[in-house]
């Protein structure tokens, strides 16, 4: 019988007939190395969070945040993809792998930036993402084509966060002293993931001597692991960090919090008020870190919605040292002060440190001095590009609100509840700042900052300029 041929590509475009026909791995197979990768994707995101408030580079903390984020949502396409192909599904939140843990445990005893960097980014990334490329290329394109469709995506996200890492990584060569402790840590996490046969468990190759294979380094199979740091516990350091470039870290009069809706100034000082609570909000996520490291006993929701607002409260502090660039502005002059994730990190419980977040979410919903407030003052102020912020930030603080509603809901805490918890909280927590309050004068910045920004004296009067006492962002 005579085939009729055609043009149009078969099999939807997914694979050729000749690729279709390829035997890939087995049900099994692909959930065993789907595991390793879930399980990988998990430790990293904790790996980051525990490490996010004391990095003191600001632009690795922006990295942490993004890519702790992409994590999450690795993890979750996996969870689900793993629950399709196994039912009951296997245990998805304890590792697969003695070996595989032992490199992850060692990944997060990282002892300063040097080091986490070096073994986030040079090692741990690289080899997640050669475990995405060799599971796309020799699972059936066909059979397997949901989990190919997912793991694409991952890998562009991977890709891009592993090129970040090689950028500063080579930044950090430029420091001889760096260089070694960055070598040094990536040489002992190297041993460890070798042992643990890489990410997906892929088999190695001893290469014998004499074999007849020029060029090929020999390496033995199970080489000795170095003494492990993960032989003491590890304990996070929360108490958040800033590097050379910032000052003003205990100088906790952030006049901004009152001026940017304080009556009789005009709105371009109030707009300036508001990109610097924006630059400021880097002490959220420096919060959030925490209580997403050390809540262990939450549903996966708990981490996947909580990440995402990470991300998004980091992007937020992006957001305005954009907008100081724009207009050629140094904000690392502004005294960003810790104090928030200070009080919170050293002085609450990771519980009381969530239901205060939920509390000053619920603070910024009112029209007369919330988000829309802040919209319409950056459109007053004449500044297309701080409107076109605040309109997204104000967007992504209505789901920020839902998320912590969810949260709470699932432990039983009203919204009115954890709004009068709150308040003590707040209290309780702006009380303990006075013992840091020694380690830097506590001076007003704003009217010499407005009179650099703006080129004119502030409108706010002295009573705006005192220590603010308030709750929200």
């Amino acid at each position: 019988m005579t085939r009729l041929k055609t043009r149009v590509p078969e099999l939807a475009g997914v694979a050729t007939y000749a690729q279709a026909a390829r035997i890939g791995y087995s049900v099994e197979e692909n959930v065993q190395r789907l595991l390793r990768i879930h399980w990988t994707e998990r430790k990293l995101m904790a790996t980051m969070l525990a490490h996010l408030a004391s990095m003191p580079v600001w632009e690795a903390k922006c990295a942490l945040a993004l890519h702790q984020w992409y994590c999450a949502e690795h993890a979750d396409w996996l969870r689900r993809r793993i629950t399709e192909m196994r039912h009951p599904a296997p245990p998805l939140d304890q590792p697969p792998d003695a070996a595989l843990d032992a490199f992850l445990e060692e990944l997060l005893h990282a002892e300063n930036p040097e080091e986490l960097i070096a073994g986030v980014y040079g090692v741990a990334l690289p080899a997640l993402r050669d475990a995405y490329y060799n599971h796309i290329h020799h699972t059936n394109p066909l059979v397997d084509q949901p989990t190919r469709r997912f793991m694409r995506f991952a890998l562009l996200e991977i890709t891009e966060a592993v090129e970040w890492g090689d950028a500063a990584l080579s930044a950090l060569a430029e420091d001889s002293s760096a260089a070694v402790l960055a070598t040094s840590w990536r040489e002992h996490l190297e041993l460890y993931l070798d042992a643990a046969r890489g990410i997906a468990g892929d088999p190695r190759i001893a290469v014998e001597e004499g074999d007849g294979r020029s060029g090929v380094a020999i390496r033995a199979l199970d080489p000795p692991l170095p003494p492990p740091s993960a032989a003491n516990p590890f304990v996070p350091d929360f108490e958040p960090k800033r590097d050379r470039r910032f000052h003003g870290l205990y100088n906790f009069n952030f006049p901004p919090h009152v001026v940017y809706n304080a009556p009789g100034v005009p709105a371009d000082e109030r707009n300036v008020a508001l990109l610097c609570k924006r630059t400021l909000e880097m002490d959220v996520p420096e919060m959030m870190c925490s209580f997403l490291f050390e809540r262990k006993d939450q549903p996966w929701e708990f981490y996947l919605d909580y990440s995402r607002q990470l991300w998004d409260e980091a992007r937020h502090a992006m957001l305005g040292t954009v907008a100081f660039e724009s207009r050629g502005v140094d904000w690392t002059e502004i005294p960003l002060n810790v104090g928030f994730s200070l009080r919170l990190n050293l002085h609450a419980t990771p519980q009381e440190r969530q239901i205060l977040l939920y509390a000053i979410e619920q603070s910024l919903m009112p029209s007369e001095t919330g988000k829309r407030f802040e919209y319409e003052t950056a459109v007053e102020a004449g500044d297309e590009l701080s409107a076109h912020f605040h309109d997204y930030d104000w967007a992504d603080e209505v789901l920020h609100a839902q998320i912590g509603r969810r949260a709470l809901k699932r432990e039983g805490i009203t919204g009115a509840a954890a709004i009068e918890r709150g308040k003590e909280i707040h209290e309780r927590t702006w009380a303990a700042l006075e013992q840091y309050k020694s380690r830097e004068p506590q001076t007003n910045w704003w009217p010499d900052f407005v009179r650099k920004v703006l080129g004119k004296e502030s409108a706010a009067r002295e009573d705006h300029l005192a220590e603010p006492r308030i709750v929200g962002e």
